[in-house]
């Protein structure tokens, strides 16, 4: 074979990728679309697989006045949920994207907590694991090549928790807090999914 030959052989077998096109745009679009829906999906089922969990984990009539619910989730140091505003120039998908991120971990981390004195939480902690995923490939798809989730919430929020509860009355009453922030927290989630597909649907 002539040297001439050769070399373009060689080329496309030491260098395949080269041959390969950039992502474009639609590859964009397409990922972006598929991440806020698996999300969305994944916080619709958190949402409405809520109420069976706190059925199984807790039998308490907890107070209703909201404030009364405050006071109690102060005082057993279990911190507010992000807040998820609509989208506005000083609330911009970023920080939205970012809030989603830290709130899902903060409450894996505090069902993490429960789990070690309550049982039934295992599925709820995954699909939360999933949906982190998710909304960091949302993050990706939405901003190729930017920066990563920000990862700097105050962790130490929750660490004291597990010295709280005292006894079964503490971790039921934890976990029905918990619970219920996180129900809302996933519908917050959902809202702010919908904004984020219907901003970007505008902005092509």
């Amino acid at each position: 074979m002539h040297a001439h030959a050769v070399f373009p052989l060689l080329c496309c077998l030491l260098f395949p990728r080269a041959i390969h096109p950039a992502p474009t745009a639609t590859d964009h679009s397409l990922a972006l679309r598929d991440a806020l829906e698996r999300a969305r999906m994944l916080a619709d089922k958190i949402a409405k697989d809520v109420p069976a969990v706190l059925a199984q984990v807790s039998t308490l009539d907890l107070p209703q006045p909201n404030g009364d619910l405050q006071m109690m989730a102060a005082a057993l140091g279990i911190p507010p949920a992000p807040i998820l505003k609509p989208l506005v120039q000083n609330f911009n998908m970023d920080t939205c994207v970012n809030r989603m991120a830290a709130g899902v971990r903060m409450f894996q981390s505090l069902l993490g907590v429960l789990s070690e004195r309550l049982g039934g939480l295992d599925g709820l902690r995954a699909d939360l694991r999933d949906l982190l995923t998710h909304i960091s490939k949302v993050r990706e798809a939405a901003w190729p090549g930017g920066a990563e989730l920000s990862q700097d919430e105050d962790q130490d929020q929750w660490a004291g928790l597990a010295g709280r509860l005292q006894g079964d009355y503490e971790a039921q009453a934890a976990a029905h807090l918990t619970l219920t922030q996180l129900r809302s927290f996933a519908h917050d989630i959902i809202r702010s999914l919908r904004a984020i597909a219907a901003h970007k649907t505008v902005a092509r």
